[in-house]
C-alpha cells in the first residue's frame, strides 16, 4: 500500500473544520467530501494512516 492509497478519514460539521485539523495536527488534506449527517456534514480526507482521538488513558 502506498502513501497515495492510504487514507485517514475524520467527520465534521463543516468543511473549515477540516482544514483546521490540518493546521492542528499537519496532516495533508486529500479532499473534503460531503455527507448526508445533518451534523456531520463533511468527511475530511487526509493522506496517511488512519488515527483515532479515542481516549486510551483508561485502557
Amino acid at each position: 500500500m502506498t502513501k497515495d492509497d492510504r487514507e485517514n478519514i475524520h467527520a465534521a460539521t463543516d468543511p473549515d473544520k477540516c482544514k483546521e485539523m490540518e493546521r492542528r495536527y499537519g496532516w495533508e488534506l486529500k479532499e473534503i467530501k460531503r455527507t448526508q449527517d445533518p451534523t456531520l456534514k463533511v468527511n475530511c480526507v487526509f493522506y496517511g494512516k488512519q488515527t483515532s482521538f479515542e481516549d486510551e488513558r483508561y485502557d
